[in-house]
């Protein structure tokens, strides 16, 4: 079999960062702050050489302990507790001190509690190892971030199941409603690939999910961009990437049957997009219409107290509706058609309508007021952004040029998905998304939070009403109800 399509290689960090800067020749992308990044199938065996050159680099010595920070979740290498390696491996040339992390939820959340229990531990620590999924890391983030002077943190990637394991930001749970927020670059992040190729199936799924986003937010930047909404687009977000749609039928059957080359380049591609969003300054660049519907998902779940589901296999699923989304607005938007007037609402006469979409998940509203927050904030950019709005409607085509050349269509998105072993409908997610917890996701996704994308303008176009969120659904997943 000949070889997968060559992404850039974000282990090789001074080609990388050479690679950016040819991509950047208006400077505008932000410096990286990795420092390393290990892709080795024994990698865990060297990260006590790693740990110690990062504290070098920090002039740390071991004046305080290397504090390792996991959840309770279980995690075997070959047979093996992985957590108790990282530790005896550290533990034979550094005072170690192990932190387990445990939550209110079943499962662990990046919440007030978890955060604050983490930056308590990493107070004194010369070094921070965290082990585990993007959770832990995304606490890892926050708690060397909030620790005085410069604490390294070294995450060891264990599931190729997330792409924030390599960026500077964290995903949190405020008031009941997912959040991006700055956090830390880590100094280092170690992918064991023999862990991770031997990580539950589900995991891999969910990374194959998020990787699937490639082909639908970055269109949701660029529209956010020609707007005037969102000045931080870069057209690095496709040219890092170029020529791997070309690749992704083959690569997915190939990650189906577990091939070690493929699983690899999961992990790489999925750091690439991490380490995109860092310099890039945002995650606008990989997370668009599709991510705000796995948020919903977990709002919804979360409110109900019942199970989440893995956000990358929800964002894999989230990413079909988007393409059918904006495969929605392309059939028929036309600039000349559109009541202007009608196209910029006063912002405050849409509270009742958000309110009214998070009622039934908190009946003190709070959840809906902080989704209110941030949806006013956007309606209000919008308004303010008119001039800028009607004169991308009068360049419309070359704008659609570029947004059709980021784009897949649903049924190849879907395609591939399902080639990998992954979940490509709702109802196929782990727990199952029944169809009118699906519709309420989709239909108010966009009042979630400050980032445009192609629902916001379908709405506005008064095209986002219940028989429209229904054809979208359909094109989405056009077997349903098909024996």
């Amino acid at each position: 079999m000949p070889a997968h399509f060559a992404l850039p290689d974000p282990s090789d960090l001074p080609a990388l960062r050479k690679a950016l800067e040819e991509h950047d020749p208006e400077r505008r992308l932000l410096p990286l702050g990795l420092h390393r990044m290990i892709i080795d199938a024994d990698a865990v065996p060297g990260l006590a050489d790693v740990v110690a050159a990062e504290l070098d680099r920090a002039g740390h010595g071991t004046d305080g302990p290397v504090v390792v920070l996991s959840d309770a979740t279980p995690i075997t290498r070959d047979g093996e507790d992985l957590k108790a390696q990282v530790r005896d491996v550290l533990a034979a040339r550094f005072p170690v001190r192990p932190v387990v992390l445990r939550g209110s939820h079943a499962t662990l959340h990046v919440d007030d509690d978890a955060m604050d229990a983490a930056a308590e531990a990493a107070a004194d620590a010369a070094c921070v190892v965290s082990v585990g999924g993007g959770t832990i890391s995304d606490i890892g983030k926050v708690a060397v971030a909030r620790a005085a002077g410069d604490v390294p943190l070294v995450v060891v990637e264990t599931a190729a199941s997330v792409d924030g394991y390599a960026d500077d930001v964290s995903v949190i749970l405020r008031g009941g409603v997912k959040r991006t927020v700055p956090s830390r670059w880590p100094a280092a992040v170690v992918a064991d690939v023999t862990t991770i190729t031997q990580a539950p199936d589900r995991l891999t799924m969910a990374g194959v999910g998020e990787v699937i986003s490639l082909f639908v937010a970055p269109a949701d930047w660029y529209l956010a961009s020609v707007f005037g909404l969102d000045d931080t687009f870069h057209p690095v977000s496709r040219t890092l990437f170029a020529g791997f749609d070309r690749d992704l039928p083959r690569w997915a059957g190939s990650v189906a049957q577990r091939e070690p080359a493929a699983v690899e380049q999961l992990i790489r591609t999925l750091a690439l997009r991490g380490i995109l969003g860092g310099v890039t300054g945002t995650t606008a660049c990989l997370s668009g219409v599709e991510h705000v519907i796995s948020h919903l998902l977990d709002m919804h779940h979360d409110a109900h107290d019942q199970p989440t589901g893995l956000h990358g296999a929800q964002v894999g699923v989230g990413s079909v509706v988007s393409a059918a989304a904006w495969q929605h607005l392309l059939s028929f938007f036309d600039p000349a058609d559109v009541d202007l007037d009608a196209l910029f609402p006063d912002p405050a006469s849409r509270r009742d309508t958000v309110l009214a979409a998070f009622a039934d998940l908190d009946p003190s509203g709070a959840r809906g007021e902080e989704c209110w927050s941030d949806y006013e904030a956007k309606l209000t950019a919008w308004t303010q952004a008119r001039p800028t709005v009607e004169a991308a409607f009068r360049d419309w085509e070359r704008h659609r040029a570029v947004v059709e050349e980021v784009l897949l269509d649903p049924a190849t998105l879907a395609s591939a998905l399902r080639t990998a072993g992954a979940a490509a409908r709702f109802a196929d997610l782990d727990p199952p998304v029944d169809d009118a917890t699906a519709r309420w996701a989709v239909g108010h996704c966009h009042l979630m939070r400050n980032r445009f994308t192609v629902v916001d303008l379908l709405d506005l176009l008064g095209r986002w009403t219940d028989d429209d969120v229904t054809a979208v659904l359909a094109a989405a997943d056009p077997g349903k109800g098909q024996g």
